[in-house]
């Protein structure tokens, strides 16, 4: 789709026939580079970039043979970015001087957008998508970059200089590679392996897995298996079921593709993060939690299911409630807890939930018609009491946002032992919510005694945070480890699948933001 709207509506017949002799002008007239302006078929806010650059120099020519070399260059190794050289226009041998300074321009410009800030209508796809903007004049600095002869630097410097970008840059070139030797071949059960995999068994098991884990081709086929079924958020039990053999056949061009829709998610984030914050990565379902630079804590999570995604979010945390009390979002009165009311009157009592806007003298409800409500609504407020049954369990991480997304506890502790654990209706419950709130109060987890005296005290307490720290919600289905490994995870949202889609030409389905509400599971 991109590439198709450049070449064929930004310089629709490159400039509508400027490139006749008659019409060619020389370089440093300036009219030469107002009349290509005029003439061009770029609108928007393109075109005002154009206008703009060229204003600032007067009109005067900005190309030298040198740069133009260079960021012809560049353009032909876009695809090392994840990025399609296609789609930026280089100008043709016979233009006309003026046109020609002006097209490398607008490539120049287009290029630098897109892999340091991102592709605007991807990043806007999705309407739960909440980043801070990168903030990038990136007209001026390419002016600076052309007048201070430093133009390959320019280039050089604006793809993301986060270790993470690097690690799939260098995977993206990986499977390339193995793409380019014909990939991987199609394993089936009963030909290339039985229902347990012995040591040596399986010569084309143990193929497949060396041609993407080289480094570990000596290892018994058993073990290659445990890795790969990690590296995929498998269970590691060395066999192969029908998960894992589902992950074995994915063409290496799905990688590829996959790789490429995750750098480009790394362009809508800051160049660099705070010193401390907490991220999660969704589609992993873990947390990490940085302070000045260090990584102190990492925990199990629980997000939000297919139905109810977790946004990709920053947040800032404010603060701590201990003994959160949980107002019950309508949509969940309306959709699970009245079905429960209609069966059993006394759901309310059973679960220390109240109606706080329902008849007097009848705090549970046990004098209400609730047959009688129409399905779908639900005429009160209802909120559970501090406590064991309480679906925020003891904490709550405040974190204002227009999704109302936070962090908290939860008395369900057993969806922490799932290896997939997309269940909850948008919030994060997280299985470490103690140390990591003491080490966000404190910076240490000398807050965990206070956290737990309050907790047992039984009663509702808020604990304001003296630095405000923020809080990523991620969505990374490829991405490397600690240890440079890459890994790669469901795309639980289908967030992949709308991004590759756009890269294939197509519209897809833009979601709009969920509403969220947080229940124990």
């Amino acid at each position: 789709m991109l590439a198709k709207i450049r070449k064929h509506l930004v310089w629709s017949a490159i400039f509508l026939g400027l490139l006749s002799d008659s019409l060619a002008l020389p370089a440093s007239d300036a009219a030469g580079i107002r009349n290509a302006l005029t003439i061009s078929a770029v609108v928007g806010a393109e075109r005002s970039s154009l206008e703009t650059f060229y204003a600032s120099r007067s009109f005067s020519p900005a190309w030298s043979e040198g740069d133009a070399r260079l960021l012809q260059e560049q353009i032909t190794r876009a695809g090392e970015e994840g990025l399609d050289p296609a789609v930026y226009i280089l100008p043709p041998s016979a233009a006309a001087a003026a046109e020609r300074d002006v097209l490398l321009t607008y490539t120049a410009l287009a290029y630098a957008r897109d892999v340091h800030a991102g592709r605007a209508a991807m990043r806007t796809r999705d309407a739960d998508v909440e980043l801070p903007p990168v903030h990038f004049d990136v007209g001026a600095e390419l002016q600076t970059a052309l007048q201070g002869h430093r133009l390959g630097e320019f280039l050089r410097t604006l793809p993301p200089p986060q270790p993470g970008y690097a690690a799939l840059k260098a995977a993206l070139a990986f499977y390339r590679g193995i793409a380019a030797r014909g990939g991987w071949p199609v394993l089936r059960e009963g030909r290339d392996f039985g229902p347990t995999v012995e040591v040596g068994a399986s010569e084309a098991l143990h193929q497949r897995l060396a041609l993407e884990y080289p480094q570990f081709s000596r290892l018994d086929v058993r073990d290659q298996v445990k890795r790969f079924q990690a590296d995929h958020g498998l269970a590691a039990d060395g066999k192969v079921g029908g998960r894992t053999l589902a992950e074995l056949n994915r063409p290496v061009e799905d990688r590829i593709e996959q790789i490429v829709v995750n750098m480009e998610r790394w362009r809508w984030l800051p160049s660099r993060f705070e010193n401390s914050f907490i991220s999660i990565n969704v589609p992993d379902a873990n947390l990490s939690l940085i302070l000045h630079d260090r990584l102190v804590l990492e925990s199990r999570v629980v997000v939000g299911k297919p139905t109810s995604p977790t946004p990709i979010l920053r947040a800032t945390g404010a603060g701590v409630t201990v003994n959160p009390p949980w107002t019950v979002p309508a949509s969940i009165a309306r959709k699970e807890i009245l079905p429960k009311l209609k069966a059993n009157s006394d759901y309310l009592q059973q679960q220390d939930m109240v109606l706080l806007d329902g008849p007097a003298n009848d705090p549970y409800g046990l004098r209400v018609p609730w047959r009688r409500i129409p399905a779908g609504t639900f005429p009160f407020r209802i909120q559970q009491h501090p406590g064991g049954k309480n679906a925020l369990g003891t904490i709550k991480i405040e974190l204002p946002n227009r999704f109302d997304i936070y962090l908290h506890d939860t008395p369900g502790k057993s969806a922490f032992a799932r290896p997939v654990r997309d269940v909850s209706h948008g919030c994060v419950r997280v299985q470490a919510i103690l140390p990591l709130t003491s080490y966000v109060l404190s910076e240490n987890l000398d807050a965990m005694v206070k956290i737990t005296d309050a907790i047992a005290a039984g009663s509702t307490r808020y604990f304001p945070f003296k630095t405000k720290v923020p809080v990523y919600f991620l969505y990374w289905t490829a991405f490397a480890d600690k240890d440079g490994n890459i890994q790669f995870r469901p795309d639980i949202y289908g967030r992949d699948q709308r991004l590759i889609v756009m890269q294939r030409g197509m519209q897809p389905l833009r979601i709009a933001a969920a509403a969220v509400a947080c229940q124990r599971g």
